[in-house]
């Protein structure tokens, strides 16, 4: 016997006949989905009941024809024994596979349609597979009474085959269902990111406004703070304190043209540690003037008998200057620049602002590719829906 195969013969997408399209919006899909799956639970009970119908039918039609089959006495026929033991043992084994097969229809559990055709599938299958052996052997002796019951299990088939032909739009409606559940189950998904998303940027532009706010009050503090009367002191002292340090430094570069270089190098060319100074201040006298405040060259001026009054006033003078400068620098710390901390807030507050904005940019990108995947995904449930001859209006 040819075992048919069900899955072979339903296809899920067939060509809708041209009809009246059922309208829906989109937002009426799950109502849509329930009414439907409602619809398609009431009519597999119906198929479930008309295949229970017609396996008792089998029951009693294959039973009669199994008491047949049981009652021929195979020893009446003329054959060699080893072949009536053939077809004996044939019989025996054919019968047994017939009643396993009986059984198991007996057994059989209310399914969901695509699940109720695989397990009866897969019934004939294993019916098919193990009782061709015995078929074949009952048949040497046996042969009308094998074929009737042949014939009554085709028969058997082809009703059921039938049944399933004739509802197989419920299998085609139940596959569309889970497919478009599942699109819609992702479809929400990404109307959920873009949401957190939506909020997310809400947030980011809350935050940027009020960094922007907290920057311009700072800017606008700072601007009161340069109009006032000891912030122009203020700079006064740093221009004053920026003017001494500029005259102490030509009392300095003054104060090198009064030594002689070459008679301290002719006093000291034979003590190395003594000639190093003597360079050092030659080459750069302001640099290593301003590191000792002159203390060191000026020993070396004693020592060699070098100094005289026009050194000792200059370096006098310039001892004067230095103390003025720092008098100038105690009253820079008692009015310390006010503006310096602000500005200080307002360089952390624009690497803040810039952080924010750069997670906005991406968060804009984010939403930017979920509503094209919402609107793609969108699209595609439409298609699936009018696969069925439904279309959705609006998405």
């Amino acid at each position: 016997m040819r075992i048919f195969d069900f899955f072979r013969k339903i296809f899920w997408y067939r060509e809708v006949k041209k009809k009246e399209k059922e309208k829906i919006a989109f937002s009426e899909i799950k109502t849509w989905i329930e009414n439907k799956e409602k619809q398609i639970n009431i009519k597999e009970k119906e198929i479930f009941d008309l295949i229970k119908a017609r396996i008792n039918l089998f029951n009693r039609e294959i039973k009669e024809k199994i008491n047949i089959l049981e009652s021929i006495n195979i020893e009446s026929k003329k054959a060699e024994d080893r072949i009536k033991s053939f077809t004996e043992e044939g019989r025996k084994k054919y019968i047994e596979f017939v009643e396993l097969f009986v059984k198991n229809f007996n057994n059989l559990k209310e399914a969901q349609f695509d699940k109720l055709i695989a397990n009866i599938n897969h019934i004939f299958l294993n019916f098919n597979k193990s009782s061709h052996m015995s078929y074949e052997r009952a048949t040497i002796l046996i042969g009308k009474e094998m074929a009737n019951i042949r014939d009554e299990i085709k028969s058997f088939s082809k009703d059921l085959i039938k049944i399933f032909e004739e509802n197989k739009n419920i299998a085609d409606s139940s596959k569309l269902i889970s497919i478009i559940k599942i699109k819609l189950r992702q479809f929400e998904e990404i109307e959920r990111d873009i949401k957190r998303i939506n909020e997310s940027i809400k947030g980011l532009d809350r935050k940027i406004t009020e960094k922007e706010d907290e920057n311009k009050k700072i800017i606008d503090e700072i601007e009161e703070i340069k109009k006032s009367s000891d912030y122009l002191e203020q700079l006064k002292t740093q221009e004053k304190a920026k003017s001494l340090k500029q005259d102490m430094e030509k009392e300095i570069i003054v104060l090198r043209k009064l030594i002689d270089f070459k008679a301290l190098a002719r006093f000291y060319h034979i003590l190395e540690d003594k000639m190093k100074i003597v360079k050092n201040h030659s080459n750069k006298f302001l640099e290593n003037f301003q590191k000792d405040n002159g203390q060191g060259i000026l020993n070396l001026l004693d020592q060699a008998k070098l100094n005289n009054k026009d050194i000792s006033d200059k370096i006098n003078e310039i001892h004067e200057k230095r103390e003025e400068i720092i008098k100038n620098q105690t009253e820079n710390e008692k009015n310390k620049d006010k503006t310096l901390g602000l500005y200080f807030k307002i360089t952390g507050i624009v690497t803040e602002l810039d952080n924010l904005k750069n997670l906005k940019v991406r968060a804009e990108k984010r939403l930017e590719k979920s509503n094209l995947n919402k609107e793609s995904l969108g699209q595609e449930i439409k298609e699936e829906f009018a696969r069925s001859g439904v279309e959705i209006e609006e998405v």
